[in-house]
């Protein structure tokens, strides 16, 4: 033992084992969230998850906060917990956040250089192109993901990323609303490789504005989609 080192009291070891607890408490409901799965307005069952996932309340209890705060789960008092309805307000305030701070990080990267970045979205983007030949577009969703939260974080700001993640989660809702079809997701492709082809050439301003385009492609979709099944969203 290092001379000076205080000992882990009990009371922190379980504070330590409640925080992982929470963390896979809150990774699970967020999937099961965002992939429908719990659809908008169900009711969510503390005891239920508590004998599901073998956890204590308390978890569970920390996780739907995260998740409240996130806007993917809405929490009334004396009423309980329920996966948060479809807000069309929220869901394009969140796009137009996650893209203003994508464009932000972009220029930024751009005019300090970082070419393990640009590499690694290179590669993404070379699986992206094999996810959409082979129709796999469960692939390509989750490499949208990595490639957009790889730009977050680029930049030495961890809100960054934690904000582009959450309007990431809107993206997900997205496509799990519209299952758009291969050309909408090649449409995409190509924004993504502009971007990075921008980016290497240094060119932030470029960049930026095919993210602006790219984000604003999603929201027009939403508008959309928000038209066609308004009995699907509030507010």
């Amino acid at each position: 033992m290092l001379r000076g080192a205080r000992e882990a009291t009990k009371v922190e070891d379980d504070n330590h084992q409640i925080v992982r607890k929470s963390e896979r408490v809150y990774q699970w409901l967020r999937d099961e969230i965002l992939s429908f799965r719990m659809q908008p307005g169900m009711f969510i069952d503390k005891v239920e998850i508590c004998d599901k996932l073998g956890v204590s309340k308390q978890p569970v209890t920390a996780a739907l906060t995260r998740l409240e705060q996130e806007g993917l789960v809405e929490i009334y008092p004396q009423r309980g917990s329920y996966v948060a309805r479809l807000r069309l307000g929220a869901m394009s305030e969140s796009l137009f956040i996650r893209g203003a701070l994508e464009s932000a990080a972009l220029r930024r990267v751009a005019g300090e250089g970082n070419e393990i970045l640009i590499r690694g979205l290179q590669k993404n983007l070379e699986a992206q192109d094999l996810a959409l030949t082979g129709d796999n577009l469960a692939r390509f969703y989750q490499l949208d993901m990595e490639f957009h939260s790889a730009i977050a974080r680029a930049v030495p700001y961890s809100q960054v990323a934690r904000q582009v993640d959450i309007g990431l989660a809107t993206v997900k809702r997205c496509h799990e609303l519209f299952r758009p079809d291969v050309a909408s997701l090649k449409q995409s492709f190509e924004r993504h490789r502009r971007i990075v082809a921008a980016l290497a050439a240094g060119d932030g301003a470029a960049a930026a504005a095919e993210m602006d385009a790219h984000v604003a492609d999603y929201a027009a979709m939403l508008r959309d989609f928000a038209e066609a099944r308004p009995e699907l969203f509030v507010g």
